[in-house]
């Protein structure tokens, strides 16, 4: 799906917990909002229809010094593993799930990012791959990338904070 004016963004990242649990992070809406969004950012809200066909809809609210703005994520999975992979797109809407047309995207954002997020079980770890196709090469894909970074971060302080026995 990569060509020159696209580039796929692949992030692997080591968790500290079962796959049972990241799996849950990933398809309980009110686990989402516990981790979804770079650094300082909160998400008010996560709705998520975890069939394949279904959709799900992320909210993500900026720090008030950054304006507040509250944006959207949606989309559709097309594949469900459980405890192994999902499959679904990612683009940017509003607040109903609706595309955003394309003179409100940043510019050089790319809508339908096909995105495959996978667990793998290490010796009681979780191994997270998280593969984002078709993004244009632009700034809006470096954003993208340090953003999943961030989210993941606190993820792992999310798990940090709430270790069982």
């Amino acid at each position: 799906m990569t060509n020159n004016s696209t580039r796929d963004i692949i992030i692997t990242r080591i968790l500290n917990a079962p796959v049972a649990t990241v799996w849950t992070l990933w398809t309980d809406p009110d686990a989402v909002t516990q981790w979804w969004g770079p650094e300082d950012y909160t998400s008010p809200s996560a709705e998520i229809d975890l069939r394949e066909g279904g959709t799900y809809l992320f909210s993500m609210k900026a720090p008030s010094d950054q304006g507040g703005q509250v944006s959207y994520t949606g989309g559709t999975y097309a594949k469900i593993e459980a405890m192994h992979r999902l499959e679904f797109t990612q683009n940017l809407t509003d607040e109903q799930g609706a595309l955003l047309p394309v003179e409100q995207l940043p510019e050089g954002f790319s809508q339908n990012i096909y995105t495959i997020v996978e667990f793998k079980d290490v010796n009681g770890l979780t191994q997270l791959t998280i593969t984002e196709k078709g993004w244009t090469r632009s700034l809006m894909s470096v954003f993208s990338y340090a953003g999943m970074h961030q989210s993941l971060d606190k993820m792992a302080a999310h798990l940090s904070q709430h270790e069982t026995a």
